[in-house]
């Protein structure tokens, strides 16, 4: 991973990370194409956002603040998309490390239930 700081702050303003480890390297193939103003983008499915935003937060490396901000992101993301496939999302949670996608499924279900 490189980090991209504020020259003044020091502050964290960009992470690139290397498409080497899953679910990562499956970013490429869950994406959907999007055009603006005669640009064209690449965006991850709704559900490897998700697989995204739960790696960091089952994470033993990560710090908690840091955890914090992606648990934060998972929960907003599923409480504005009642459409998330959760057949795809247990393949790619799976991914992760297997029964990942029950975990993640599992945390779907949490949050649309009202519970942390």
């Amino acid at each position: 991973m490189t980090r991209l700081r504020d020259r003044e702050t020091g502050d964290v303003l960009v992470e690139v990370m290397k498409p080497v480890q899953f679910p990562t390297r499956s970013v490429f193939k869950n994406n959907v194409t999007a055009k603006e103003k005669g640009q064209t983008y690449r965006i991850r499915t709704l559900e490897m956002a998700l697989v995204l935003k739960f790696a960091p937060i089952i994470s033993l490396m990560l710090a908690d603040e840091d955890k914090y901000q992606d648990a934060h992101d998972f929960i907003r993301i599923v409480k504005n998309n009642a459409d998330i496939d959760v057949d795809t999302l247990a393949e790619l949670g799976d991914l992760k490390y297997t029964g990942g996608g029950k975990e993640i499924v599992e945390m779907v279900r949490n949050v649309r239930a009202g519970r942390s």
